[in-house]
């Protein structure tokens, strides 16, 4: 008799140690699939949360009001009315350099088929001669233009030089010009009826 629940306490205990193993197993298994499965879930959570964040920042505008209103003014400041002068006719263009030295004065002509300024202000054009036109550098303030297609070009002498001193004038650069003593005028002229649209 005594023999007999030996083996059932070995059987027993055999049996405990059995079962504690395949749970440990298992306990195991799960703990470790549960640590990466709740970092996962916090990661996901803490990025949902970040952006949940900035949403409500943005919705109830505590940080907002003073960038928007920074927006606010600088798009009053880009969208300033401006006009945009330029001639109706093609060719109507005329940019001149006026060279100068003394007496002497070379002018240097070149027609555009076309060009246009972006002004500020609307022009007050009741004075203006269509067939005289008028220097766009002297009567109006611009900070953007532009001349399109150059295709004419004539230079005018004056009757005192020489025919081979105008030819040698005319290989020098601008630099050279003003190394020689030659001084430089910029005109810019529009000619014939203007158009002005508002942009």
């Amino acid at each position: 008799m005594p023999v007999k629940p030996k083996k059932t306490t070995k059987a027993r205990t055999a049996k405990k140690a059995k079962k504690p193993t395949a749970k440990a197993i298992a306990k195991r298994a799960k703990k470790a699939k549960k640590p990466a499965a709740k970092k996962a879930s916090k990661k996901a959570v803490a990025k949902k949360s970040r952006g949940a964040k900035t949403i409500k920042t943005q919705k109830s505008g505590k940080r907002k009001p003073a960038k928007k209103s920074v927006r606010k003014a600088a798009n009053k400041r880009v969208a300033k009315t401006a006009w945009k002068v330029s001639p109706e006719i093609s060719q109507s263009v005329v940019d001149i350099d006026i060279w100068k030295k003394g007496d002497l004065k070379i002018e240097h002509l070149t027609v555009y088929r076309s060009g246009w300024i972006i002004v500020d202000q609307l022009p007050d054009l009741s004075g203006y001669n269509p067939d005289e036109g008028v220097n766009i550098l002297e009567e109006f303030e611009f900070d953007e233009h532009q001349l399109i297609d150059g295709s004419e070009e004539t230079s005018f002498f004056p009757k005192e030089l020489p025919l081979e001193e105008c030819e040698r004038l005319m290989t020098l650069s601008d630099a050279e010009l003003m190394d020689e003593g030659w001084t430089i005028e910029l005109a810019t002229r529009f000619s014939g009826p203007l158009l002005v649209e508002q942009v």
